[in-house]
């Protein structure tokens, strides 16, 4: 009887033993995974308020640098769409377009359209018939490039540089 006693003790000390290696590592890999997750969040804040600080920055920007963006924006545009196409712009970049447009000269057929877009800056570009259209506006630009622009700013914060 002895014997039998100590071995059910035996048996239940060494099956509490793993249950409790068990609960433990199931312990740590919630805890593993919680960190992760608060990292991934802190990560995605700190690039969205890299994006909100960037757009701000780009949103003041105006004269003559702000020309030559918006130029080389629409020329990536002509680039895509070709050299007939419409433009579209906020109401405030009329100006600054439409003197871009003149400076591209006779190297295009570009038509500035009445009525602005809800922008911050840049242009879209549509053919004439309206069936392709090209998004070059400051805030798709951020948006190609957020995969990017995470990496980089993750390795910054991680010090992965």
């Amino acid at each position: 009887m002895r014997k039998e006693t100590a071995e059910a003790v035996s048996k239940i000390l060494e099956t509490s033993g793993k249950q409790s290696e068990s609960v433990k590592r199931q312990i740590i890999g919630a805890a593993e995974l919680d960190a992760r997750n608060a990292q991934l969040r802190s990560l995605e804040r700190a690039v969205n308020e890299a994006f909100d600080l960037a757009a701000r920055q780009i949103s003041t920007v105006s004269g003559d640098s702000q020309e030559k963006a918006l130029a080389s924006l629409i020329q990536e545009g002509i680039d895509i769409i070709g050299p007939r196409a419409k433009v579209l712009c906020a109401s405030k970049d009329k100006k600054a377009v439409s003197s871009a447009i003149r400076k591209l000269g006779s190297k295009s057929k570009l038509s500035l359209e009445e009525g602005g877009i809800d922008t911050m800056g840049g242009v879209i570009l549509t053919t004439p018939d309206g069936t392709v259209r090209f998004d070059n506006t400051f805030e798709a630009r951020l948006e190609r490039m957020r995969p990017t622009l995470r990496k980089a700013v993750a390795a910054i914060l991680t010090g992965a540089e």
